[in-house]
């Protein structure tokens, strides 16, 4: 892994995605920004994010429907005020209004999980070319 974690952060409030950005930007990592569903799972499918936070409740394609369309192995939070039924597919909540302890504790979430794939990845067996 990069010693910079990627963050990818989608609001469809450009207050809020800038106040998230510079969060993460203060904790250290590389972030990039989207504003809508849309956007996001373009973003994700030319570059991999260590991290991406999602506000649920977004015009169009929202937040709960993005997080369907990702790969399982992609670590996801949903960014939102509302933690009521909150899709299984999330590996987490990262609550608004945001705080720097909260985005700090998303970062070590998404470091753990990302081991946790690295331990499981290296316990396959390898393939032998035929």
């Amino acid at each position: 892994m990069s010693s910079k974690l990627r963050i990818l952060v989608v609001d469809d409030h450009p207050i809020n995605r800038r106040i998230l950005a510079a969060i993460f930007a203060h904790l250290g990592c590389a972030v990039a920004t989207a504003q809508g569903g849309l956007d996001a799972l373009a973003a994700s499918s030319v570059g991999h994010y260590d991290l991406i936070c999602l506000d649920r409740h977004m015009p169009g394609f929202g937040g709960d429907d993005v997080v369907n369309c990702l790969p399982h192995d992609q670590f996801v939070l949903a960014w939102s005020t509302d933690d009521n039924d909150v899709p299984e597919r999330f590996n987490g909540t990262l609550p608004k209004p945001v705080t720097v302890a909260a985005a700090g504790h998303a970062i070590l979430a998404a470091v753990a999980w990302q081991a946790a794939i690295a331990r499981r990845t290296a316990k396959l067996p390898q393939r032998v070319a035929a």
